[in-house]
C-alpha cells in the first residue's frame, strides 16, 4: 500500500497487538504513560551551552544522529558524544496529552473498538503504488 505523510508515533493497529482493552485506552488517554523508544525525546545538554532535543535515530560509539523535528524526519543533526556534557531521555511522550478530550465517551469505546479489529484496510482494487518524483 502507498503510504503518505510523516510518521509521527507508532502505529496505533500495531500497538493494538500489545495494548489491549484498559492498557489500549490508558495509552490513548496519557501517552505519557508508557513511551515507545523509537519517539522518546532526548535533551543533549553540550559543552559549549547549547541545548539539542530530538528522538535519537541513530547512535555509534562517536555520535548520536537526531531528529529534531518529527515533522521533517530528514533533516538529521549529528552531535559528537565527546561533546555532550549531559543526556537526558524526556518522561513525556511527544504526543500531546488531551487529544480524546474533544471525542465523547461513545467515541472513545468506538476508537478502541476500531483498532482492536485491525483498522482501516484499503481494498485490494482501491491500492496503487507509484513512484514520488521530486519537482
Amino acid at each position: 500500500m502507498d503510504v503518505h505523510g510523516v510518521n509521527l508515533g507508532p502505529d496505533l493497529v500495531e500497538s493494538v497487538k500489545k495494548l489491549k482493552g484498559r492498557q489500549l485506552l490508558e495509552q490513548i488517554l496519557d501517552p505519557s504513560s508508557q513511551i515507545n523508544e523509537k519517539y522518546q525525546t532526548t535533551q543533549f545538554v553540550l559543552s559549549d551551552g547549547r541545548t539539542i532535543s530530538g528522538v535519537v535515530t541513530k547512535e555509534d560509539a562517536g555520535e548520536c544522529q537526531v531528529m529534531t523535528n518529527l515533522l521533517t524526519p530528514e533533516a538529521i543533526t549529528r552531535i559528537a558524544k565527546a561533546d555532550i556534557d549531559q543526556r537526558v531521555a524526556s518522561k513525556i511522550s511527544p504526543m500531546p496529552a488531551g487529544l480524546a478530550n474533544v471525542l465523547t465517551k461513545e467515541e472513545i469505546g468506538d476508537l478502541i473498538s476500531y483498532l482492536e479489529a485491525g483498522g482501516y484496510q484499503v481494498p485490494a482494487h482501491l491500492q496503487h503504488h507509484h513512484e514520488h518524483k521530486p519537482n
